[in-house]
C-alpha cells in the first residue's frame, strides 16, 4: 500500500471550493463562455473568496476542519503565456500560509475546469504542447509554495471535463465529438503525468492524486440483459479507466461521489439521472443513495491506494435534509472503513454557496449560506452538525458517526 504519513496526518476532515465559483473576477475561458451568453448567469463577484479568505478561514475553523481543498487559478497566474503574474503566486501563498496558520491541512487543485483564455484559444489540451505549458504553470506553483503543501490534486474531474466540454457541449470549448471526446482522455492523462513528476521532483514527500467523479451505475431496468451491460461498460469508462491509467502516477485517489444515475440500452452510454418519481432528490435533480458510496469504496481497494473523498455534498434549500445526507454518507464511509476500504479523508463540497456553473447561482451546496447582495456569511446547522461529528473522532480513523442530535446544535 502507498504510505500514508500516519503519525503526521490524522484523518483529513475538510471542506472544499475550487476558484471560479467562489473568488469572484475571474479572467479564464469560462467567463468568456458567460459572457458570450452561453449560460443564463454570470459569475460575477460570486462569493468574494479571493477578497475575504480570511473571513472564510475563520469560520471554517468553527466548524473545526483540519483541512481545506482550494484550486488555484491558472489565468490569474500565467495571464500571458510565459509571463506569471507574481502579485497572484503571493495571493496564494499567503493564503496557504493562513491555511496553515488555522491548522489546516492545504490540499490544492491544480485545475478545476477553467483555462487560460490564451490556452484555451490555442487548443487547450488539444495543444501539441499541452503537457509541457500545464507543467511549466504546475512548476511555478510548487516553487512557489515550496513546503507548505504536500497534498495535490493535478485535475479535477477529467472525464466531467471530458464528457461536458466535448461530447454533450454544454461547457467550453462546446464541441459535441465523439472523436474528440475519445482522444481528450489521454491529453489529460499526459498532463496530469507531467504534473505529477513536477511536483515530486521538487517534493518526494508530496502525496499527489486526482480527483474522481464516481458515478454508482444501475441498470435502469434490472431484468434488463442489456441495460446491466451498459451499466458495467459505463461503470468501465466513466469511473474504472482513468484510475486503472494513472495507477503508476497516483499517491492517493481522490473520490467525488453525489449520485447514483441509471444505464439504458435505449440510449446507449448516455446517464439517466433519476427514475420518475424518485424521492429525495437534490435541488440538482440527483438521486441520493450513500449506500452506492460504500459500494464504489470498497471496490477500490484493488488498487491499494489511500482514498480521499475529495467532494460529497449536496445542493438542497432544506438543511435538514443536508444533515441527513451527511451524516447518512459518512456512515457509509465508516462502514466501507469496516471493510478495509483505506479512507483517510472527507471533503464537504462545498465550503461556501457558490457558482454552480451552467446551473448559476441557484443551487445552495454550502455549509455556509452566502447572501449574494451584501457578501454576509451564516452557518447553516449542518456546519454545527459537521463539527459535532470531527470532535467526536478526534482525527482517528476507522471515523465514528455519532447519532444525530434530536435539536439542532446551533452554538459552537
Amino acid at each position: 500500500m502507498m504510505f500514508w504519513p500516519q503519525n503526521t496526518t490524522p484523518f483529513l476532515w475538510g471542506v472544499a471550493t475550487s476558484s471560479h465559483q467562489v473568488e469572484g473576477g475571474n479572467n479564464n475561458d469560462w467567463t468568456q463562455w458567460e459572457n458570450a451568453g452561453k449560460v443564463t448567469e454570470k459569475s460575477g463577484d460570486s462569493s468574494l473568496h479571493y477578497h475575504k479568505y480570511r473571513e472564510d478561514l475563520q469560520l471554517f475553523s468553527q466548524i473545526g476542519v483540519n483541512a481545506y481543498r482550494y484550486s488555484l487559478e491558472w489565468s490569474r497566474i500565467e495571464p500571458k503565456p510565459g509571463q506569471f503574474d507574481h502579485k497572484a503566486l503571493d495571493h496564494y501563498r499567503e493564503m496557504t500560509q493562513d491555511v496553515l496558520r488555522h491548522h489546516m491541512e492545504p490540499l490544492i487543485t491544480l485545475h478545476h475546469f477553467t483555462l487560460p483564455p490564451w490556452f484555451a484559444k490555442q487548443g487547450g489540451f488539444f495543444h501539441p504542447e499541452a503537457a509541457n505549458l500545464f507543467g511549466r504553470y504546475v512548476q511555478k506553483v510548487v516553487d512557489t509554495l515550496g513546503n507548505l503543501c504536500r497534498f495535490y490534486v493535478t485535475i479535477n474531474e477529467p472525464m466531467v471535463y471530458a464528457v461536458m466540454g466535448y461530447g454533450t457541449g454544454q461547457w467550453p470549448p462546446g464541441h459535441k465529438s465523439l472523436k474528440e471526446l475519445w482522444q481528450i482522455g489521454p491529453r489529460l492523462l499526459a498532463c496530469h503525468q507531467e504534473a505529477y513528476h513536477r511536483v515530486k521532483s521538487q517534493r518526494p514527500d508530496a502525496m499527489v492524486g486526482l480527483s474522481h467523479h464516481l458515478l454508482a451505475f444501475s441498470p435502469y431496468d434490472t431484468y434488463s440483459r442489456l441495460d446491466r451491460i451498459n451499466a458495467r461498460i459505463m461503470h468501465y469508462l466513466f469511473n474504472e479507466r482513468f484510475i486503472q491509467w494513472t495507477r503508476s502516477t497516483a499517491d492517493f485517489i481522490g473520490v467525488n461521489y453525489y449520485s447514483q444515475q441509471y444505464a439504458s440500452h435505449r440510449q446507449f452510454l448516455v446517464p439517466i439521472l433519476h427514475k420518475p418519481g424518485a424521492t429525495p432528490l437534490t435541488d440538482m435533480e440527483w438521486e441520493i443513495h450513500p449506500e452506492r458510496l460504500e459500494e464504489l469504496l470498497v471496490a477500490l481497494k484493488s488498487f491499494d491506494k489511500p482514498l480521499i473523498i475529495t467532494e460529497n455534498g449536496i445542493a438542497t434549500s432544506d438543511d435538514a435534509l443536508r444533515q441527513q445526507f451527511i451524516l447518512d454518507h459518512l456512515t457509509a464511509i465508516s462502514h466501507a472503513q469496516n471493510r478495509g476500504a483505506i479512507v483517510r479523508g472527507y471533503f464537504y463540497w462545498s465550503a461556501l454557496d457558490n457558482f454552480e456553473w451552467a446551473e448559476g447561482y441557484r443551487p445552495r451546496f454550502g455549509l455556509i449560506e452566502v447572501d449574494y447582495t451584501t457578501q454576509n456569511r451564516t452557518l447553516r446547522d449542518s456546519a454545527y452538525l459537521y463539527r459535532r461529528i470531527i470532535d467526536a473522532n478526534q482525527g482517528h480513523w476507522p471515523i465514528n458517526i455519532p447519532p444525530k442530535p434530536e435539536q439542532p446544535v446551533s452554538v459552537l
